[in-house]
């Protein structure tokens, strides 16, 4: 037998036949669980109204969710020698627990995506895709017991992602703080949180581990307040924004909707924003009128009572704001007060069409006088007068 042979290592077996069930259960299971999960997020999308009893729940729970990261599940919380009840009651902890997270990851993907402005010129969509990528992985079993759950690490990004958008959702909906302030609470207590889900609490309190909390939380704190146009006013949303110009309707509330202005029908030139929260609109908003991506005015809008379950606000932009130039693209773009996005309405302003010529008269369409037609005077034609003929 040749040497290289002789000395390779015998083959690893392949799972059995049992092993290749189970597996294919848990894929199942998988696609079961992911498919209630979209049922979770039709229901956040359509039952606003209750968002803030379900949000209630989902946070008792995620405390509770806590405790079992910190005490029961992962593997600084497995010994060698567990008996079989330890482990089952284990194994059936991380089984809530991954509930626990698929139903608050797609219940607040819709909350984020309902709030974010879909648009390549916006910096606030991002939460949205990060958050349903998270649901999904939560719903992979195989993926979230054997890469998740046996890295503390990467549980604890997750549980922190988590908790900032349930925190940043909950104060505003629930106890009715400013999406500011809920958005500024969230910052500092999530730092807090992961730094005793990862750690020890002895390992927290050291000198060291309050250093590197508080410098956390301070660059958290730090990164959001400077940066919190990025992240959606959850679950604010303007699901739609009107430009119009002219006089103003008699039962007007969003203005006709136009795209494209002429330059020379400027007047009256107004903005509207619908905003729906459940619950109220916590928090004014202004209007930044922008041309060519300059700011051109900073106005704070009139809310109107119309009719129906959103609030119009609508601000009219004064003449002496308006460029010398107003030709281009502009924009109406709706911030909270604290500085939060919600939403922008393009437009462009055009130049008026050329005018018409005056229509032809006689003389500019090459019609010759009759003078000068070619027609000569009686005398002119060989005609001699009456007193000039011969008579007899």
């Amino acid at each position: 037998m040749p040497a290289d042979k002789a000395d390779a290592a015998p083959a690893a077996p392949g799972p059995g036949r049992l092993a290749r069930i189970v597996r294919k259960i848990w894929w199942f299971h998988s696609l079961i669980a992911l498919s209630f999960g979209v049922g979770v997020m039709l229901f956040a999308r359509r039952g606003l109204a209750y968002a803030d009893k379900v949000l209630v729940v989902l946070l008792l729970s995620w405390l509770l969710m806590f405790v079992a990261l910190r005490f029961i599940v992962g593997p600084a919380n497995r010994s060698e020698h567990e008996t079989v009840i330890k482990k089952g009651f284990r194994l059936g902890t991380n089984y809530v627990i991954k509930q626990l997270y698929q139903q608050m990851f797609f219940f607040l993907v819709p909350l984020y995506g309902s709030s974010a402005t879909w648009s390549l010129a916006s910096i606030n969509w991002w939460m949205a895709p990060v958050l349903l990528v998270c649901a999904v992985i939560s719903t992979m079993d195989l993926v979230f017991d054997n890469v998740i759950m046996e890295r503390r690490w990467l549980a604890s990004v997750m549980y922190g992602l988590a908790m900032f958008g349930v925190l940043n959702v909950m104060l505003p909906l629930v106890f009715g703080f400013t999406h500011l302030a809920g958005l500024m609470i969230a910052a500092g207590a999530t730092p807090v949180a992961v730094a005793l889900l990862t750690f020890s609490v002895r390992t927290v309190l050291s000198f060291r581990g309050v250093v590197i909390t508080l410098a956390t939380t301070l660059g958290l704190f730090s990164a959001v307040a400077y940066g919190r146009a990025a992240i959606p006013p959850a679950p604010l949303a303007m699901p739609e924004s009107a430009v119009g110009h002219g006089s103003v309707g008699s039962y007007e509330c969003l203005p006709p909707s136009k795209h494209r202005l002429r330059r020379t029908q400027l007047d009256g030139l107004r903005c509207g924003s619908l905003l729906v929260e459940p619950g109220g609109v916590k928090e004014g908003v202004v209007h930044v009128w922008k041309h060519r991506g300059h700011t051109v005015a900073r106005l704070v809008p009139v809310q109107l009572a119309c009719d129906g379950d959103g609030v119009v606000f609508r601000s009219e932009l004064p003449a002496r704001a308006i460029p010398a130039d107003p030709e281009g693209g502009w924009a109406c773009v709706t911030e909270t007060v604290g500085g939060q996005l919600v939403g922008v309405r393009t437009f462009e302003v055009i130049a008026p069409p050329p005018v018409a010529p005056p229509p032809a008269t006689g003389a500019d369409a090459g019609v010759a006088p009759a003078a000068d037609a070619g027609v000569a005077p009686a005398a002119d034609a060989g005609v001699a007068p009456a007193a000039d003929a011969a008579v007899d």
